[in-house]
């Protein structure tokens, strides 16, 4: 039996999601603050016997872009699947109408809902002709927390992140429209357990929380994983043993006792006590050793003592260890603790959450290859790309926050086995941080790869990663491979995808039998060009997830003709030795015209290599330096939900640079925006007011 699914209605960062799983390892990738902790709990609540039976909800425990909490419910819903035929796998089975046979699907639900008299208020209110707004909110606002129920049921058939079907199970509060809780469909809630049943009795459940400080838990009695594989030892350890472990102990403690140091204490603590009180009031004194002499007790006392792999010969206490070192000895403690407790049970379920903590990338990735899956189905949470990068893209969900909610991408969903293992192969660490963006920008070469985010950072003030957007080069790897995850079915976020249109620097011959053989390179490739940006086209029509973003020509040829042949002109001090080639070049990359300007660029970058001559270009980047509109509209698509604080550091990076550098016009201009009390919507408004020709105003207003 394994977790098909998860439902959360209304809970924390969840207003309405939905989780798929499957069988083995399965991975929850989300940014910081997306609800990675919150789902885990939510797992618990439902299958964790360490956590109390009955959870108490609160107010804040309700999802915040309610609104109003009143009248809502909580809901957490576990579906299941190939459950075997015991007793007690088939009390969560879901059955089919006049269907009898064993059933390999079952669901298990919490419900944090009104009590009845308040369900049924609203349904009497619903059914008023003078119903409105204002009657339906007085009602909710009577409702206090007390005035709700917890409910657990299996067998429920409704799942309540569709929101129709909240809306006519739960309610329509827009619409004023509620069910009758006497008439509650059970097909689709669900009943109660048999009362012989208790599903975290039946299941497994072990949950390993994030490895940020694990060393109070090595120390503490109540949370030690070691303890817990002790606890009950004692039991099995022999009658004549345990005698005469116990008889040593007693002649230690009465040793101990009876040391005239000891002695010597106890008379001065006598006298003192009976000095300042008398002797008929002073208690009587001993001190005695009490070393414990039960075997719980002594089990109690054993301590980890640890070393590093590279000195050898020396163990100490946990808290000398790196904290790497002490979080990978508590890992495999709570694994060596859930093996003890995984046995015969009709599910066992292990829960890890960010384990990547202080721990090497290396043992990061052996880690998750290692996890074993036998009989046991693992969800693992991580921020880790190394993590991510070997994960099966079927087997992941992705957290992604919105505005008061998270939302839940399946990044494999509707693909085809095929298509999906090219993805898998793509998505080594470095690339796999596009699973992670708020917005992807996906370029084919090096070069874009080197000077996008450079010019972006000198021109702007701002970093891609700053503003949530991960630039890809996808390499050799056709852009339909990776672009393809970014769909309304899959991951629902802004991929640009920026490529070159190749069009031909030089005019070329009505026949092509006529051509010279580098205009036969240049037909070439603008004939590819054009074959590119159909197949791209048909490709990206119909999802707006994904834009396609078109050089005129090649990337360096069009970076250069936008008025950047200076950063072009200082790199060839690093190319050429001799002054005359220098000058020569020189002249030719500032000329207007794409054909003379354009040849000279792609005859440098042949030369030194596309990767090498953006390195150089990198270098030499200003403030000023002139980003192609192509490029600033792709970037633009992929930080959609740029926010309004990082609009505002942009400019006033601008309004220092420009100042700086251009007394004249921009000083007097700048200094209007240092005034205190302006919201930052004013502060964006007046500046593209006030610089209506300036790069940045162009970008905020693609925004």
């Amino acid at each position: 039996m394994h977790i098909s699914s998860l439902s959360i209605r209304n809970f924390r960062n969840f207003r309405s999601a939905k989780l798929k799983f499957t069988k083995g390892i399965n991975t929850i990738i989300g940014e910081n603050g997306s609800g990675k902790t919150n789902l885990f709990y939510a797992l618990r609540i439902l299958l964790d016997n360490t956590l109390p039976r009955h959870i108490s909800f609160y107010e804040t425990d309700f999802n915040r872009s309610l609104g109003t909490w009143k009248g809502h419910w909580l809901i957490i819903s576990i579906v299941f699947e190939d459950l075997d035929a015991s007793e007690e796998a088939q009390a969560l089975a879901i059955h089919a109408f006049g269907q009898m046979k064993q059933e390999s699907k079952g669901s298990y639900s919490i419900y944090f809902r009104p009590k009845k008299e308040f369900r049924k208020e609203f349904y009497d209110y619903s059914l008023s002709e003078d119903k409105n707004i204002e009657g339906l909110k007085d009602i909710q606002n009577r409702l206090t927390i007390e005035d709700y129920e917890t409910v657990y049921l299996c067998r429920g058939e409704a799942d309540f992140s569709d929101d129709e079907n909240y809306r006519r199970y739960v309610g329509d509060f827009d619409k004023i429209e509620f069910p009758n809780p006497d008439d509650m469909e059970k097909l689709a809630f669900g009943t109660p357990l048999p009362s012989v049943i208790s599903i975290h009795n039946e299941v497994s459940c072990t949950f390993i929380k994030a490895l940020r400080d694990v060393e109070s838990d090595l120390r503490s009695y109540a949370n030690n994983p070691l303890l817990n594989l002790l606890r009950g030892r004692e039991k099995t350890v022999k009658i004549a043993k345990q005698n005469e472990i116990i008889e040593s102990i007693d002649n230690l403690n009465e040793q101990i006792s009876s040391l005239d140091e000891v002695k010597e204490i106890r008379r001065g603590v006598d006298k003192s006590i009976k000095d300042a009180v008398g002797t008929t009031y002073a208690p009587n004194i001993d001190i005695r050793s009490e070393l414990p002499n039960e075997m719980e007790r002594l089990f109690q006392s054993l301590k980890l003592w640890v070393g590093d792999p590279d000195d050898l010969g020396y163990k100490g206490k946990i808290w000398e260890l790196s904290l790497g070192g002490a979080n990978l000895i508590y890992l495999s403690l709570k694994l060596l603790e859930y093996e003890k407790v995984k046995s015969e049970k009709i599910a066992n379920f292990l829960f890890i959450e960010e384990p990547e903590a202080h721990i090497h990338t290396h043992i990061q990735k052996t880690l998750f290859n290692n996890l074993k899956e036998n009989k046991t189905q693992v969800i693992i949470s991580t921020h880790s790309t190394h993590i991510s990068s070997v994960s099966k893209i079927s087997s992941v969900n992705i957290l992604a926050r919105e505005s008061q909610r998270s939302l839940v991408f399946y990044p494999a969903h509707k693909l085809k086995k095929d298509q999906t293992i090219r993805v898998e192969r793509y998505l080594d660490a470095v690339r796999s941080n596009l699973l992670f963006a708020k917005g992807v920008v996906l370029v084919e070469g090096d070069a874009e790869q080197v000077l996008i985010p450079e010019m972006f950072k000198k021109v702007f003030g701002l970093s891609l990663d700053e503003i949530g957007v991960s630039l890809i080069n996808i390499g050799s790897t056709g852009f339909e491979n990776i672009a393809q995850i970014f769909h309304a079915d899959r991951i629902q976020k802004h991929c640009s995808i920026l490529t070159d249109n190749d069009q031909s620097i030089i005019p070329l011959p009505d026949e092509p039998d006529t051509d010279d053989d580098y205009q036969k390179h240049c037909r070439k490739s603008q004939e590819s060009g054009l074959e590119r940006k159909k197949r791209l086209t048909d490709f990206c029509n119909g999802n707006s997830f994904l834009k396609l973003f078109f050089a005129k020509h090649t990337f360096e040829v069009d970076l250069l003709m936008n008025d950047n042949s200076y950063e072009y002109v200082q790199c060839l001090k690093n190319i050429y030795q001799q002054d005359k080639y220098i000058k020569q070049s020189e002249s030719k990359l500032e000329n207007k015209s794409v054909e003379i300007a354009g040849k000279e660029v792609l005859r440098i970058a042949d030369k030194v290599g596309k990767g090498w001559l953006a390195l150089l270009v990198a270098e030499e980047l200003v403030y000023n330096t002139y980003i192609p509109d192509y490029i600033l509209d792709a970037i633009a698509f992929a930080a959609y939900s740029l926010n309004e604080s990082s609009k505002v550091k942009a400019i006033l990076y601008r309004l220092m640079v420009l100042s700086e550098n251009d007394n004249n016009n921009y000083q007097e201009e700048a200094s209007k925006f240092l005034k205190e009390g302006k919201s930052e919507e004013t502060i964006i408004n007046e500046f593209c007011d006030t610089f209506q020709d300036d790069q940045l105003t162009k970008f905020l207003k693609l925004l």
